[in-house]
């Protein structure tokens, strides 16, 4: 597990909490970023025990979530190496922990959720040699499986190709739809607005976040999971005498996203010809504005294209697409890029994180899932660092004070809309 935790924490004591005036919240929890991660917490605080508010600036996911390829995915596309790595191992249990949840059986109720492939496919047009041999070991007996070609998607159901095709046990989410279900039953824990700042006491625990409309969210305990954002109070638990705290990273992607009036649906990782432990493509399949289908596509075309400008992107693209799936007019297609940034606790080098992080900063927690498949291990995590609930029957407050929600009529961030459909 990822996490740590502040000698300067040594001592401190939940305190009871009362509702204030209107312009003053007093709360448990107050958790900052509105993505899956900070909504998945918010759910799980609050079937806890805790009274938890969720703040943010903008729209819910709007900043990675929903940019992601809502891949839930248990970490074979980081053993392309041919060996099982630690980045691979931490992520294995994740599909299984998430389809769970979706079967109303886990720590959250996703029943609701739209699961758009229950399959992930890795495909090569050539033979595989030394991957195709550990893709059949024992070692990744159960998550990998070598396909028949009647078993192929319809895209490699064709003449030309003379390739192999591997199912795995992945699965593939709407992203707007797991939001939408994080969301609903929390509308009355939802702050729209930008904390700017925050306020600490003589032993370095934070006591209040001050928004940019000069409302004050004061609570027991802080919970920051606003990937990006969170470099803002990273800074401000340094200064405030927490060292440990750290840096954040970003790792940026130039994603591409095709429309072809002859698209089927494909969830697949292209590993032809490739020279690194990462797919070549990586893509995914959504509806277009004009109600057809586009692939988003990632993989090495997006980690490798952060150097080019969006033409160069897309001849790129292009070219990858004819050399991987040469049967398909790709003259005919129309592709728009996107950038994004994954932020990240800083890693030596700048190196991609193995696992979701926790670091605790007295009775502040700055959380990093790192990936969308990781959030429940990073729940796990908040769990394990956070203090109790404060017990209703030891506090001040009525049991109707502490189910009490943030101001009726208040303003409600709302999930935001798939960059593809923007």
């Amino acid at each position: 597990m990822n996490t740590s935790d502040s000698s300067m924490n040594a001592g401190h004591q939940q305190r009871s909490v009362e509702h204030s005036a209107d312009t003053t919240s007093d709360w448990d929890v107050v958790i900052v970023g509105g993505g899956a991660a900070g909504l998945w917490l918010l759910n799980l605080l609050n079937a806890r025990g805790y009274r938890a508010v969720l703040c943010e600036q903008t729209t819910l996911g709007g900043a990675q979530s929903m940019a992601s390829q809502g891949m839930i995915h248990g970490g074979i596309k980081y053993a392309l190496g041919a060996a099982l790595t630690g980045a691979s191992e931490a992520i294995a249990r994740m599909p299984e922990r998430w389809r769970s949840c979706i079967s109303g059986n886990g720590e959250i109720d996703l029943r609701q959720v739209q699961v758009v492939a229950n399959e992930y496919h890795m495909w090569s047009n050539g033979a595989l040699g030394k991957l195709g041999s550990f893709f059949a070991s024992h070692a990744l007996r159960g998550r990998v499986e070598a396909l028949a070609p009647a078993a192929y998607p319809d895209v490699f159901k064709n003449a030309q190709f003379d390739g192999t095709v591997h199912k795995l046990h992945d699965l593939v989410l709407d992203v707007a739809s797991l939001l939408q279900v994080l969301a609903a039953p929390q509308q009355n824990r939802l702050i729209a607005g930008q904390a700017i700042s925050a306020n600490f006491d003589e032993s370095a625990n934070m006591q209040s976040l001050t928004l940019a409309d000069g409302r004050e969210l004061r609570a027991n305990q802080f919970v920051f999971a606003a990937g990006a954002g969170n470099s803002v109070f990273c800074d401000a638990l340094k200064q405030a005498g927490h060292s440990h705290a750290p840096a954040t990273q970003l790792r940026p992607l130039h994603q591409v996203f095709v429309q072809h009036a002859h698209l089927s649906p494909l969830f697949a990782h292209c590993i032809t010809g490739i020279r690194r432990a990462e797919p070549r493509l990586t893509i995914t399949t959504h509806p277009t504005p004009g109600g057809g289908l586009g692939w988003y596509i990632g993989g090495h075309l997006a980690t490798s294209g952060v150097q080019r400008d969006r033409d160069i992107q897309i001849d790129v693209t292009r070219q990858e697409l004819n050399a991987t799936l040469p049967w398909i007019d790709w003259n005919r297609a129309e592709i728009s890029t996107l950038r994004i940034d994954r932020a990240e606790p800083r890693q030596t080098l700048g190196a991609k994180p193995d696992e979701a992080c926790v670091v605790r900063c007295g009775n502040a927690l700055l959380c990093w899932p790192t990936k969308l498949s990781l959030v429940p291990d990073l729940g796990d995590q908040v769990l394990n660092a956070i203090d109790p609930a404060v017990d209703p029957s030891a506090s001040d407050s009525s049991a109707e004070q502490r189910d009490s929600s943030v101001e009726p009529g208040a303003e409600r961030p709302i999930v935001a809309t798939a960059p593809w459909l923007a």
